[in-house]
Formats: structure tokens, sequence, C-alpha cells
């Protein structure tokens, strides 16, 4: 009975209620009784004294209100030396990191993490502990790393080995299991006979019960289907792995869509000293360690097991070949079952070439007192090439910018490592690597060296380039430059023409000057602005300090008005490079207007002069000059003002006409005005008149205003033919009386006069005096 009640605790052989109780508990009994023969055949046919693994308490807890913490119901235990397992499954907010356990505590003992899966939200640990006496009336607390609903379960198992530490040697292989969607499945191979796989789950889309593969059963599982929709649960084998080495997978056929994290363990039995069995396993049987450069070292890891029955003893661990060494482990050292120690096994290589060793480990293994393990290895050369030992930039413009490449190459045989490049002087500057940097052989590297002076002199500076190149751990790359300054100075900023008339030109010098203590180039010179046109350069062109350049600058206006244009200077000049010069000018419009352009004199009387005007008007918005007045025709002549003249805006001159016939008949001629009058160069006035016998003349005479504030300068007199009420201005004069010779018999003419202030302010007319000039 005492075989029977050890099993009816455990998952899976509980009783299942209370009714019937006594014939039930004989069903169980049987059932047991049955179990237990079977057990003990398939122990017994494998010829080992192994211990059965037991679960001896079984308590869970599901929370489903979000915390942070989450502890198990009181629990007690019955025997010494048992493993504790605390399954601990939790939900998630989705947000990455996911949740984890932070620790577990409890039963006065020290609990250690066996494997962690949250691989995807959610989280499914196993922690373990080792308590030598029996509990009573304990609990188990776990801290997690986010407030969310979660469930545990605490498993005690009997039957375990006592080894290690926490529990540490009840545990043999661990794995886990995680998957956006598909059947939660986990696989190991186990490690001993005998052994128990138990795991642990997590399904953070639905609350939905698991269907445990053949062979397997669900110890408890908590399905959480409103607002969380989570399924935790604990699944086992439901019997132990009757052989060493075999492969198992821990998981359900059902269901396959959802994600999932598991994570499972073996609890191994324990084994009768008698026939326990030491063995050791070796991670590698090789170690390849590939190219190493010279005085540089690699490492890699060799793990040796206990992997047997029984406690297996490593007394020494020696290697052999150059350049090989170990450190780590301390000799001679005794691993429990499932115990590991971890050598550090290095190559350093100091000469070129292949090298081989052996790392021989003895040990009281039962598959053999020493194992070796091959080691090999190359050792290679690093060596750094730079392009070049001095970067000289030459005269370079202050605050501008020349840049030179300098090419690092891995010239040797093994990869070498530029651990640093750095630069220093003034005005000197890098870019383009970023250290450390490693090449392999060939490889290159570029980086672009620049140097922008800001003050005019010789500057030095150097580039250090730290390595681990077998030619030198530093190379030196020495520069050198001058800041120098071209300087352009441009005579004007502003170029202003003024009153240009138009189709006329006007011209000034822009004068260019290198002015600084280096060349200048000029790269050009463009010029802008209607009526504007630019002579006298040819760009590019450099200007030696002191040199000067001169550009003709013209204003040549095609129509009146303001105008404006520039003239925009590109040089290498320190400081600025574009130069901007201002232009300006006005175009204006020369305008001559005449009085009248025929002048008929009639029939004057042989030997009589007679006058008459012509005014010439300057009706334009510029000055205009009357270069020359020519006449022809007989009897005909001119006089009142000296040419070339120019009168400006407004102003006018007359010129007095006399016809002074020598003999009778018809006479006619003209009179013509040179000018720069937009309207034209030449101005005509014809003239025509009759030398007659008869003269006819009209005497007038007039009295000077009296008490005037303003002094006469002259008087104007006003002349009308005929029936026409228009007069026309017959000539000035200065005195009161005036002969007017020009007319004609048979003719009524009428007549006014006014007087001119020498401001030119005019009177208004006098009373006009009508005559008729009889045959």
């Amino acid at each position: 009975m005492n075989i029977y009640s050890s099993y009816l605790s455990q998952p899976g052989f509980g009783l299942p209620g209370k009714i019937n109780y006594q014939l039930r508990i004989h069903i169980v009994v049987s059932q047991l009784l049955k179990r237990f023969c079977s057990l003990f055949v398939v122990f017994a046919c494998c010829g080992a004294a192994v211990a059965q693994v037991a679960i001896q308490t079984n308590v869970s807890k599901d929370q489903n209100s979000a915390s942070t913490t989450i502890t198990s119901p009181v629990f007690s235990t019955s025997a010494a030396n048992e493993l504790l397992l605390a399954f601990i499954s939790t939900d998630d907010n989705g947000a990455s990191p996911y949740t984890t356990v932070k620790s577990v505590t409890g039963a006065g003992l020290t609990w250690v993490l066996v494997k962690r899966t949250n691989n995807q939200p959610g989280d499914a640990e196993i922690w373990r502990a080792f308590a030598p006496a029996a509990l009573s009336s304990v609990s188990v607390t776990a801290n997690l790393s986010k407030s969310v609903v979660s469930s545990i379960t605490v498993l005690s198992f009997t039957g375990v080995p006592s080894t290690g530490t926490n529990g540490s040697g009840a545990i043999g292989a661990v794995a886990s299991g995680h998957a956006g969607s598909g059947a939660p499945a986990a696989k190991l191979v186990t490690t001993q006979s005998g052994s128990l796989v138990v795991g642990v789950g997590s399904d953070w889309v639905n609350g939905i019960a698991r269907t445990p593969l053949t062979g397997q059963s669900v110890i408890h599982q908590d399905l959480l289907s409103s607002t969380y929709k989570d399924t935790f649960w604990v699944q086992q084998l439901s019997t132990p792995v009757s052989a060493n080495g075999t492969t198992v997978t821990l998981g359900d056929s059902a269901p396959t869509t959802d994600l999932y994290n598991l994570s499972i363990c073996e609890v191994v039995p324990a084994t009768s000293s008698a026939n326990a069995s030491p063995q050791l396993t070796l991670s590698a049987s090789a170690l390849g360690f590939g190219n190493v450069n010279l005085n540089a070292t690699s490492t890699q890891t060799l793990t040796l097991s206990s992997s047997g029955t029984a406690p297996v003893t490593v007394n020494s661990a020696t290697v052999t070949g150059a350049g090989f060494s170990i450190t780590g482990a301390t000799f001679p050292v005794t691993l429990n079952p499932g115990q590991t120690a971890t050598l550090q096994v290095s190559f350093a290589p100091t000469v070129a070439g292949s090298a081989s060793g052996t790392l021989s480990i003895s040990s009281n293994s039962s598959s053999g007192t020493t194992a070796t393990v091959s080691l090999s290895g190359t050792g290679t050369t690093p060596q750094l090439t730079v392009s070049s030992g001095a970067l000289a930039f030459g005269n370079v413009n202050l605050n501008t910018t020349s840049t030179l490449a300098l090419t690092l190459t891995s010239s040797g045989t093994g990869a070498v490592t530029i651990n640093s490049a750095t630069i220093s002087g003034a005005g000197f500057s890098m870019t383009g690597g970023t250290f450390p940097a490693t090449l392999n052989p060939g490889q290159t590297l570029s980086l672009q060296v620049s140097f922008k002076p800001t003050v005019a002199g010789a500057a030095s500076g150097t580039v250090a380039i730290s390595s681990n190149s077998s030619s030198g751990s530093t190379a030196n790359v020495t520069l050198s430059g001058t800041g120098i300054s071209s300087q352009l100075t441009v005579s004007s900023s502003t170029l202003a023409f003024g009153n240009v008339p138009v189709k006329t030109t006007s011209s000034q010098t822009l004068t260019l000057t290198a002015s600084g203590t280096a060349a200048v180039t000029v790269n050009s010179a463009t010029l802008s602005g209607t009526g504007f046109t630019m002579s006298g350069g040819t760009f590019p062109t450099t200007l030696n300090p002191g040199q000067t350049l001169s550009l003709q600058v013209s204003f040549s206006p095609t129509a009146a008005g303001a105008a404006t244009g520039t003239v925009v200077i590109s040089s290498s000049s320190t400081g600025s490079t574009t130069t901007t010069v201002n232009l300006s000018g006005t175009g204006t419009s020369p305008t001559l207007t005449l009085s009248t352009t025929t002048i008929n004199f009639g029939n004057d009387a042989v030997g009589t002069p007679v006058t008459l005007p012509v005014t010439l008007t300057s009706t334009g918005t510029a000055p205009v000059t009357v270069s020359a007045a020519s006449l022809t025709g007989t009897g005909f002549s001119f006089s009142g003002a000296t040419f070339p003249v120019t009168l400006n805006p407004t102003i006018a001159i007359t010129i007095q006409v006399t016809f002074d016939p020598t003999t009778t008949g018809a006479a006619s001629g003209s009179l013509t005005f040179s000018s720069n009058s937009s309207t034209g160069s030449t101005s005509l006035v014809n003239l025509s008149g009759n030398g007659t016998t008869v003269q006819h003349q009209v005497s007038l005479s007039w009295s000077a205003p009296v008490n005037s504030p303003v002094p006469v300068s002259e008087y104007n007199i006003y002349r009308a033919t005929g029936s026409s009420t228009s007069y026309q201005l017959l000539t000035s004069t200065s005195n009161t009386t005036y002969v007017d010779s020009a007319v004609q018999a048979n003719t009524a003419y009428a007549y006014y006069v006014t007087s001119v202030a020498s401001s030119g302010t005019e009177s208004t007319p006098s009373n006009a005096v009508a005559v008729s000039v009889p045959n």
C-alpha cells in the first residue's frame, strides 16, 4: 500500500470524485499496480540500478487579474532531497521586450532559472530549487517584469540526484519552442535513462484546451476566453524515457493556428554508484582557427561535459604546437553528471605560415582515459601601405578648400586593423573613414584630406594612422600648404551715365585690379540691362598681384527713360567671389521744332530788303544741338545766331531771314538746319519771293508800357493775312517801331504787339490794327 499511495498523489492518478470512494480506489489501485509492474519491467530490462522519478507535490494558482506577482497555494512535501520546479506562464501587452520572471522566492530555498521562452508575446519559464529536508506549509512567489495575468504550478520530484547546487544535478537537457502559429512543440535529447520530461507553455491568442501528443498529458491548464484570451498550461510525458539519447518532442496536436512559447526540461533519476559510469564528452574534436595575424590572438571555447551516470574526474589538459595555449579550468577537477567545464583555447602565431597542434585531456572517462582535440591555424602578416608619405597642397586661397586623397591598402597576407586616423595642423581636416576598420588583403580605404587656410602663410600638419601593421603601429603622413590672399578690387561699384540722348553713346572705364598677395583669376564678367554694352576683356583671365584689366562699359539708349543694369564679376577673390557693379542712365530725346517750314516774301521792290523770322525751339526731353545752318537761293540771307548752338528743352532762338532782290522776277531758295534732333538730322525751310519795281510796306509804331514792374526785354510783332484770324509771329525787336516790307499788293493785313520780359514771360496782346495794301 505504500507503493500505491505514493502514486495516488501523482497528476493523472488522482481520484475522480467522492462518490463510490471505496469502489473507485480499488479500481485505481488495480490500475496502478498494472502500471507499476509495467514500469518495473522496463527498468529491469535495462540492467541499471536507477531510482524512479516521481511527482510528489502538485499545486497550481491561476491569477486572472493583472499583477506583477503571483504566489502559489501553500503546500508541503513528504520526503527529503526533493527537486522543486516552478512553472510560470504569463500574458503580455504585446510590446517588446516581452514579459519575464525577474525572480522566484519562497520555501526558504534558492531558486534558479532553468529555461525561459518569450520570443513571442507572453512568457513560459521553469525555475528550480532543491529541498534537502521535507517542507511544511510553504508557498512560492514569482516576481514579473510587467503587470499581467499569469499562472504558476509548483511540482516536487522524488528519486532525483542530490548532486550539484540548487537541484542542478537533477536537471538534464532543456529546450524551448516558439512560433507565430502552429502546433506547440519543443524537442530535446535525453541525457539519462529513466528521465521524465515536463514543460510549461503560454498561448497569447486564445483560451483553448490543449490536445497533447500521444503518450503525454496535461498537468494543469488555465483557459482565459473573455478579456485576456490566453491559455497557460503545464504538460508532461506520461511515462519516463527508457533510454539515454532519446529524442523527445513535448507538445500538442492542437490548436495549430496560435502563437506560443514553450519551455521544457528533463528531470533525471538518481543512479546507484555501484553501476554508475563516468563519461567525458568534448564539444569538438578539432578546432580550426583559420587565418590569424601575427602577434594577434584568436580564442575558441571547448566545453567538457560530464555526460555519464557518475562523476568524471579530468586529471589534466595539455597542449602542443607553436602558438597554441589554453586557459580556463584548473585540474584535476571532478564534474558531476550534467556539469560542465570550459577551456579557452588560443592561437597567437609569431611566425607566418600554417601551424598545427594537439590538446590532450586525461580523465577517468569510461569511453577512454585520453581525449584529443586537433588544432590548426595559419599565421598571417598584416601590412598597411599608405599611398603617400606627404601631401603638399601648395598655394591655396584663404577660406577656400583644396582636397587630396589618401589611400590605405592592406598589402600583407593577413587582415590589417586600422585603429584610428587622427589629423593635426591648423586648416587641415579629414573625412572618409570610420575607425576601427579592418581591411582584408587587397582591400583599400580612401581618406579625403583637405586644407582650408584662414590666415595667410605656410601651414603644416600630420595624419597619424594607428594599426596592427607588421611594418609599424603608426604611419605618419606630413601635410603642408600655404594660405594666400587672392584679392580683386574694382574701381567703382556704380557707373552712372546720367542723361544720354537716344541713339548716342556714352562710355566709362571699369578697372579690375589684383590687389592681394596672390594671383586672382577673373572667371567671367557678365553684363545685363537694356542699352548697356561692355568690351575690353577675355575671360577667364588671371591677374598677377598689381596687374589691372580695363573694361569699357557703354550706354546707348534706344528709347527715352531711365535704364539700369549690372556688371557681375566672378573671380577667385578671397572672401567674396562675386562683385557687382550697378549701372544707371537715362535715355533722352532731343527734338528741334521750326516755327514754319515755308517763308514767302511776296512782291518785294528791287533793292529793298524784306526780313521775316523763323523760330527754332527745343521741344524734346534733352538739349538739342543745331550744328549748322546753310542757305541757298539768290537774294536770300539770314542772321541772328551763330552755329553750333545748343538749346535746352523749351528754349528757342529766332533767325531773321532777309530777301533783298536785285532783279525783278520770282526767286526761290532754302534754309537748312543740321542738328541731332530725334526727328531727323536736317530741318528745311523753303524760301520764295518776287522781285518787283514797286514796293509796299507797312510802318508800325507803339508806345512802351508805363509803370511796368518788370523791365521789357523785347517786343513780339504778330501778323494775320487776309481774312484769317490766325496770327503768326512776324519778328521780335527791342524798338517801338517796325516796318513790314514783306507785304503784297492788294492784300489785307492785321497786326498786334506783345511785350516780353527777360524771363521770357509774354504780356497780353495790344490792340489789333488792320491795314489794306493797294495795288
